[in-house]
């Protein structure tokens, strides 16, 4: 079973999953080298280092980009900013901003 499956398989309803699939889409088009593992409840991509994780939550999806690329794209991670790493996306694939993610991942591998 590969790690997004696992991950995946701690979800409650089937929108959830739907989420955890986009986003791993969204990554992996990225990050297409990139391995993915189970940590601290996350789905995570490393390559080989560690280069962000993601999360469904009751009220969102978290990003977690590490601190790297929080300066770098200060103004654009603005409206999704929570706390000092963390971004929360609404709950709504068609609102994910895929090129911002997409962009991150690819700066934070390349950092």
């Amino acid at each position: 079973m590969t790690a997004l499956n696992d991950y995946i398989s701690t979800l409650d309803n089937d929108d959830d999953k739907a989420l955890a699939k986009r986003m791993n889409e969204i990554i992996s088009e990225a990050l297409p080298d990139a391995q993915t593992r189970i940590s601290y409840g996350l789905l995570g991509y490393y390559q080989p280092k560690q280069v962000c994780f993601f999360g469904i939550n009751k009220a969102h999806v978290g990003f977690y980009p590490t601190d790297k690329p929080i300066d770098h794209f200060r103004e654009e991670i603005q409206p999704y900013l929570h706390g000092k790493t963390t971004l929360h996306f609404k709950k709504d694939v068609d609102d994910f901003p895929v090129e911002l993610i997409q962009n991150i991942a690819k700066w934070n591998l390349n950092n």
